[in-house]
């Protein structure tokens, strides 16, 4: 599933020092970034449920530590989304030619909103007990 992260160095990919390898850690950091604002939960939060140290997570997020699919799934979990939902997330398109661009541009948006809605929901319930 994450093997995305065993591609070669694609030539055109690449900016001086930045190899594919590079973006795709980056990617998932990014993702995993987007879900926790989206989620309102902080960094050292998220850390501690997933039982990863707070310096390891800030360097899977900037893209200079490459995550286990354990850690993945721990932080996944963290979040409260499938971990097959992030690695979605934090694909880039060439990864996801079978799928138009309207699409998966669709199910980004859609994905974003019911992890934003969720939120919301847990929040609303524990604040206000509806």
């Amino acid at each position: 599933m994450i093997v995305v992260f065993d591609k070669l160095v694609l030539p055109h990919a690449e900016a001086p020092g930045l190899n594919l390898r590079m973006i795709k850690f980056m990617n998932v950091g990014i993702a995993i970034e987007e879900c926790r604002k989206l989620k309102g939960i902080t960094k050292s939060s998220l850390a501690s449920q997933a039982g990863v140290s707070l310096p390891y997570l800030s360097q899977i997020i900037n893209g200079q530590r490459e995550p286990s699919i354990t850690t993945i799934d721990k932080i996944s979990s963290s979040l409260g989304i499938p971990s097959s939902l992030l690695v979605f997330l934090a694909s880039d398109d060439s990864e996801l030619i079978s799928v138009s661009s309207e699409l998966r541009d669709q199910i980004r948006n859609v994905a974003k909103s019911l992890i934003k809605e969720s939120s919301d929901t847990f929040i609303s319930t524990q604040v206000f007990g509806n």
